[in-house]
Formats: structure tokens, sequence, C-alpha cells
């Protein structure tokens, strides 16, 4: 343990000061609904840190203290959970991912490597996709789509090429998608599909790459060039659709999630998250964030936000945040139905669904070398220069009308930002929409901050900008970064936890789901412990505290929701959004947090999840 560490904990420590009396809200007549007893109860709250039991009524938590405090709440009908030493925490915050990604993959290939799939090698995914396409019977009129392969962690360590997929199959067209979601490869008929060719130029933000010799494509495309694709990706049946999202909550569930985040929805992700929220099938409690291509008229000036409203907390619910009612059109206003539902409530629960605002993607992934850096990438690309930085997805010009828009209407903005130069352009933006428009309290979000800078937090920290970072790098990703990406120093100070919270900024953590699975204890594990697949501690000074980790998750994910007034810590008048594990984060050792069970997951009161009935199915491996 670094001694920056130890620093770090007494700290926190010191933030709880005396512990004050057991806390209760208003007694229930006829006992409580549900009481937890002889556990230990951490409650992410500075003021209480820790008690041992507590009550919930009408899915709202009642009374937290002793054992014996908690129990003179018993009533006739209340049910008693005797944790038995176990550990209650509030359900964990999926503070950013892709929820209803999973949908469209739950069933086709898995081409993750170990220990998330089984694919090693080229000839692994070449494998993968023959037995898929046999088995799903499938032609030449619709594309098939595998997701999850890894050219840092393939044997070839590459990109696979059209011509490899090609060999799977010269008539089906076939995409797959990289593990960052940045980049994929498509065979030929795929190509043909979209038109590219050797005479198609780059998208704006996007690159096709190209065969050195004759500059056709060589299947490999990165960012904005994958676009065209989209449209082609083939779904499910409406009802398919809404079981698959059924069965893929209950999934998240099983990992503690109480709260998950869908960022970059596009028309038909949101359409099947409302058509769920209609027929209350939301067991968890879902953002949504648009994505920021949807709304081109508006920065263009030809569409206005207007009817802002705030919905204070309790209004619905028990939500706080920004509201937004508005006849934003989407480019492709039919696939979300009748016109009535095209009209946005941001920050507004309906029925387990929320608009949160917007998402923008500025730049792209490390691990896939498209994240925008200030310095070039230690080995670049094949075929670029030494001096690579990669590039911009939104310039800043562009950048800066979104923000401007934003603060004049209230909006918040999550914008995935893993480079340094793409942090830049973000602080900028905010700095400017600030000065022209107030420092409004939008708690504007740097997803990942993957590359953030000590002076780009120190920023964050004065701007109200909360970065969200992603430490699951540092295992998944962080011996090809050390070797590969960054190099030894730049590596180590990837999504730097120890710093932020130095400066008293409130951040998240998260998986990026479907990147990596939504883990949460596997999450904290990397954020305490930091340790990549060889065992190399990447970034020792950046280790945080469990107790750091676990509010990364809760409260501070919370706040970034706007929703701390009503999640993420065990105080009276909450939600009762609750997880029971096997053991403490706290006093287990660091390196056994990630085997720590989920032993009960439970949304305002009513049982989610339990181990004892079985762990639900995952996607396809």
């Amino acid at each position: 343990m670094s001694r920056h560490w130890l620093v770090l904990a007494a700290a926190l420590a010191a933030c709880g000061g005396e512990r004050p009396a057991p806390a209760a809200g208003d007694a229930p007549a006829g006992g409580a609904d549900r009481i937890f007893v002889n556990g230990h109860v951490l409650t992410m709250n500075d003021a209480q840190p820790e008690v041992e039991a507590l009550a919930v009524t009408d899915g709202k938590i009642v009374a937290l203290g002793t054992t014996a405090e908690v129990e003179a709440l018993k009533g006739a009908t209340t049910t008693v959970t005797d944790l038995g030493g176990k550990t209650l925490l509030p359900g964990f915050i999926d503070a950013h991912g892709h929820i209803v990604d999973y949908t469209a993959q739950w069933t086709s290939p898995n081409l993750s490597p170990p220990p998330v799939g089984e694919v090693r090698s080229i000839a692994d995914i070449q494998a993968k996709l023959t037995k898929y396409l046999a088995d799903a019977r499938a032609t030449p009129d619709r594309l098939v789509v595998a997701m999850g392969y890894d050219d840092g962690l393939l044997k070839e360590k590459r990109h696979p090429t059209r011509a490899e997929l090609d060999r799977v199959s010269s008539e089906i067209p076939i995409l797959i998608v990289h593990a960052s979601g940045h980049l994929a490869v498509a065979n030929s008929p795929a190509l043909a599909k979209v038109g590219y060719t050797k005479a198609t130029k780059n998208p704006p933000g996007g690159v096709i790459r190209r065969d050195r010799k004759t500059g056709e494509p060589d299947g490999v495309l990165e960012e904005k060039a994958v676009y065209p694709f989209m449209p082609l990706v083939p779904r499910l049946s409406a009802d398919e659709q809404l079981r698959t999202l059924d069965a893929v909550q209950q999934w998240y569930a099983s990992y503690g999630v109480t709260t998950a985040q869908d960022g970059l929805s596009n028309p038909a992700n949101l359409a099947l998250l409302r058509d769920a929220a209609s027929q209350h099938r939301l067991i968890l409690d879902i953002v949504s964030y648009p994505m920021w291509t949807l709304f081109d008229k508006v920065i263009k000036g030809e569409q206005k936000l207007e009817g802002i409203e705030y919905y204070p907390p309790g209004s619905q619910v028990s939500n706080a945040g920004r509201g937004l009612q508005d006849d934003v059109q989407p480019v492709t206003p039919a696939s979300f139905g009748d016109s009535a539902r095209t009209k946005l409530k941001v920050g507004l629960y309906e029925n387990g669904l929320k608009i949160g605002g917007i998402k923008i993607s500025a730049d792209g992934s490390p691990q896939g070398k498209t994240a925008f850096m200030t310095k070039p990438y230690l080995h670049p690309p094949a075929g670029q220069p030494a001096d690579y930085r990669a590039y911009p997805v939104v310039p800043q010009a562009e950048m800066d009308q979104w923000f401007d828009a934003a603060y004049r209407h209230d909006l918040q903005l999550i914008v995935h930002t893993n480079g340094d130069a793409a942090i830049d352009e973000l602080i900028s933006a905010v700095s400017k929409a600030r000065a022209t428009h107030g420092p409004k309290d939008l708690r504007p979000v740097a997803i990942h901050a993957q590359l953030a800078r000590r002076d780009q937090v120190d920023s964050m920290a004065a701007l109200g900008i909360v970065p969200s970072f992603f430490t699951a790098h540092t295992f998944f990703w962080g011996d090809w970064h050390i070797n590969e990406t960054f190099g030894r120093e730049r590596a180590f100070g990837i999504s730097p936890l120890a710093y932020a919270t130095s400066k008293g900024l409130r951040f998240s953590n998260h998986n990026d789901a479907p990147v990596v699975p939504p883990d949460m204890l596997l999450l904290a594990w990397t954020a305490v412990n930091r340790l990549s697949r060889s065992g190399v501690v990447v970034g020792p000074d950046e280790r945080v505290p469990p107790l750091v980790a676990l509010k990364a998750m809760t409260i501070w994910a919370a706040y970034q929701n706007f929703e701390e007034d009503s999640k993420g810590s065990l105080e009276p008048g909450k939600r009762a959004d609750l997880v029971v594990l096997s053991d403490n984060p706290l006093t287990v050792k660091p390196e056994a947090i990630k085997d720590i069970a989920v032993v009960e997951t439970v949304k305002d009161g009513r049982t989610i999840y339990t181990a004892a009935e079985g762990k639900p199915a995952g996607p396809a491996r």
C-alpha cells in the first residue's frame, strides 16, 4: 500500500467525524415491511458510515441503527432478514454503459478473449463465425454481426482483414466489432453493402484503412467509418427484444446493479426502452443519453430547444435533475413510433426510464489507438507516421456549439473523452459556455477520462466537470498500454482516481459494458489494486482505498445523475436500492474483493435477484 493511499484513507476517515445517534424516519404504524439485522450496513454516508441494521417501508428506507433499535420496528407482517454478518450496501449504479446493446449480441458469436470469451487467434474468430453461419442458416441478404474481438490479445497482435473474413464467406456479409466498440472489420460483401470502394473518401471523424499496395479497403474501419453499417444490423422482433432486455436486466441485477445507463442511445434503442417502460418491464432504473447526431438541427440553428422545466426531488418517483420537454425530431422519427413519443422529457423518470441528456463521442479508443492524444502513440497503427496522435470525432468548433446550447438550455451533456487532446476540447468548451452563460450546475461528464493529465483534473474540479473513470482498463488492457500504446509513464496515469480524490472531486467509475461485463466488484477490485493480466500494478500511486472505490459506484455515481438526494447512500427517506454481499469489501484482503459474491439485490424494496435461485445466464460465449 502506498503512503499516498494511507493519507487518502486517513482523510476519508476524518471526514466521518463522530458517529451520530441512529437515524430513523417516520415509524410505520403497522411495522416496517422488511428489516435487515445483524450485519455490516455500509451507508456511504460520512455522517453515519456503518450501522448494524436497516428498515424498509413502501420501497424507502425508514430507519438505520443497531439490531435492537431496528427490531423495534418489527410488526406482524414484517419480513426479517438476518444478514448473519453479511454486508449491506446501496445498490450499485452503472455510471456508464450501453445496456441495450446486449440485446443485439445476446445470442450472436462472442469473439472476446478470456476471461470474457474463448477467442485467442484469428483462426478462432474464423471458426466461431463458420459455426454460427451454419447454425443460424445465414443468407446473403442479412448482415451477420459478431462482437468483442481484441487485436491486442490475439496471437497475431493485429486486426483480421477483409480477406480473412472472406475465407469464412465470400457471399454472406460479415461485420465483426472490436472490443472497444470503436473499430470493426468487414468482409467484401459487407463493404459492398455500404458502397465502400477504393474511391471512397474517409468520412469526417473516421478512417477506412487501406491495403498499402492497392489502396483498396482492407476491411478495418475506425470510428464514423463504421456508422453506415448501423442501419444494416439485424434486429429481433419487438417481443424478442423485450424478452432479451428482461434477461439482460436480470443478469445486471446479479452483479448488484440497480441503476444502469444506456449511453449513446440510437432511435431503435430508445424505442425499445420506451416500450419496456410503458409495459412496466424495467426492473432497474435506466438512464438513457441519446446520441448527439440525432440533434444536428439544434446545433445548426434550424431547431430550438424550448419548454425548459425543472423537476424537483420527489416530483416523480424520487428523481432530482433538470427537465426538458421538447419537440426535437430525430433523424428517423418513424423508428420512435407515433409523434407524441418523440417528445423527450429530460431528467424525469417514467416507469423506470429517464432521459438524462445527450451523449457525444469526442474521440475513440485507447486500446484501438483512436483516442485523440496530445503526444504520439508509442507504436502507431500500421501505415501511420511516428507522430500519429489519432484524431477528434467532433472538432472543437462543434463541441463549443454543443456546450453553448447545453448551457443556454440547462441540459446535461456526457462526452466520451479518452485521450487528453479530447479532454482539452471538453474543458475548453465548458470554459467558454460558463463564461457566456454563468457557472450553472449542469455536471457535464467526461466519460472515461482515461488519459487525463493532472492539470486537466484540476480544471475539472474548477469547472464542475464530473469524470467517470474506467479502471477496468488496468486489468484488461494494462499490459497493452504499457508495451504498445502509451508506454509506462502514461499507462501508469490511466484513470487517476487517487489524484482526483485528493482534489475533492466526486467521480464515478464504470465498466462501459458490453466493452467489459457489468461486474461491479471486479471493477472495485481494479480501482483498489490496478493489477494487469500479467500482475503489474498499473500506477501504484493511483490506487484508492475500498471505500473510495465503492463511493464511485454508489453516492458519487448518483451525484453524476443528479440523484444524490434519492439514491447512492443508505439514509432515511431514500429509495431502498440495496445489495447484500457475502463479505465486507472494506475488511477483506484487497486482492479478494473481486471474489465477493452478490447474495441479493433489492430495487425499491423489492428483491430482483437472489443467489439462492441461481445466477442467470449471460450473453453467448
